[in-house]
């Protein structure tokens, strides 16, 4: 009878120290992963004109967005103006706008590099502006 109930015990001690030890190694791993550094990028839209002139002066575009290529998920400006998206996660994006009644922009498919960066952080893609 001692036997049994000493061997009874170190079979629940066994178990209890294997249960123990699994949910401190998920730990670890979670808290690893919310550590890691995912990098953003700042996108500007440059309108040009078909012989590659700026665009000036008021357009009657509804806006710009962009899609994640990998993710499907559409991202919409962060400014006022419309034509800056800050904090895209890393990825292939297609830059788009909303036509106007006459008007309209080609959609251009960009891979976001930390190379493409100019001096202010942003991201430059230009976008052929068309007029009917």
């Amino acid at each position: 009878m001692r036997k049994t109930l000493i061997f009874c015990v170190l079979s629940l001690l066994f178990v209890s120290q294997i249960y123990a030890i699994t949910p401190a190694r998920t730990l670890l791993v979670q808290d690893l992963k919310q550590n890691e550094i995912a990098t953003t990028y700042n996108v500007r839209i440059r309108l040009v004109r078909t012989d590659g002139s700026p665009v000036t002066g008021s357009i009657g575009l509804r806006g710009f967005w962009a899609r994640n290529e990998q993710t499907g998920v559409y991202y919409d400006p962060t400014d006022r103006e419309g034509y800056e998206f800050e904090g895209l996660p890393d990825g292939t994006y297609t830059f788009g706008a909303y036509p106007g009644n006459w008007e309209g922009a080609v959609s251009k498919t960009v891979t976001l590099d930390p190379g493409q960066a100019g001096a202010d952080g942003f991201i430059e893609v230009t976008l052929v502006y068309w007029v009917e």
